[in-house]
């Protein structure tokens, strides 16, 4: 089926995802516009600070919303959705970056196993960006975490040994560079996720949208992964 889109935001990531939408998109409004007219699920690629204003207007409207926005809170997010709606929340739409994330916990079950393996994760973006760290770095960060119960916070300056050490780049026109890697004595291992474009992004945020529509409740790009991605790890008939 096709779903009408709805599209809040008219910066980078709002003109990627218009491009990919294609002739589904019903609409696109800056962040101090109103839609005049309805959408099966609407995109939120706008700015922070108006992401309360559209959560309500998806409640008064009874339309699903997708949130690609970073550098927000409501804590009060799944009380004030109350399954009257769908909402999905994303620090990044790559379904690659998805991957990474699985891949991130995998890598700090691996460091966990020895204190000699040190993991520690890398990021970088253009100079404009103004959230730094990143969304995904954080996304990434608390995956890695998970796997290695030593690490129980982030830090940007050096780490205690209960920390581990984020860098961040604030730099040219990169659209986006996230590095993971695990320190040992003798070898070292990296994962890098590297954006060529936003196009990714916009076509990660449509996959999105669809997997949303029809769901009730407060979901994350995890939700979506475990449907799509988790599949993946299943060597010889296990887990």
């Amino acid at each position: 089926m096709t779903l009408r889109l709805g599209l809040f935001g008219k910066g980078r990531l709002g003109s990627a995802i218009a491009a990919e939408a294609g002739p589904a998109l019903a609409w696109q409004v800056g962040r101090d516009e109103t839609p005049d007219a309805g959408a099966d699920v609407a995109l939120d690629a706008s700015v922070a600070e108006a992401v309360e204003a559209h959560l309500a207007w998806a409640l008064a409207t009874g339309t699903d919303l997708v949130i690609g926005t970073t550098g927000w809170s409501l804590p009060d997010l799944e009380t004030r959705v109350a399954g009257r709606i769908g909402v999905l929340t994303a620090s990044n739409f790559s379904l690659t970056v998805a991957l990474m994330a699985r891949m991130a916990t995998v890598l700090g079950r691996f460091a966990a196993l020895d204190p000699a393996r040190d993991p520690y994760l890398v990021e970088r973006h253009h100079r404009l960006k103004a959230d730094a760290p990143s969304g995904t770095a954080k996304t990434l960060a608390a995956a890695l975490m998970a796997g290695c119960p030593r690490k129980t916070e982030w830090t940007l300056g050096t780490p205690a040994p209960h920390q581990l050490s984020l860098g961040v780049i604030r730099a040219g026109a990169e659209f986006g560079t996230h590095t993971l890697g695990l320190d040992a004595p003798a070898e070292v291992l990296e994962l890098t996720h590297r954006a060529r474009s936003r196009a990714p992004f916009a076509q990660g945020a449509l996959v999105a949208a669809q997997w949303l529509h029809g769901r009730k409740g407060v979901f994350t790009m995890d939700h979506l992964a475990a449907d799509l991605l988790d599949p993946l790890f299943v060597f010889g008939g296990r887990p």
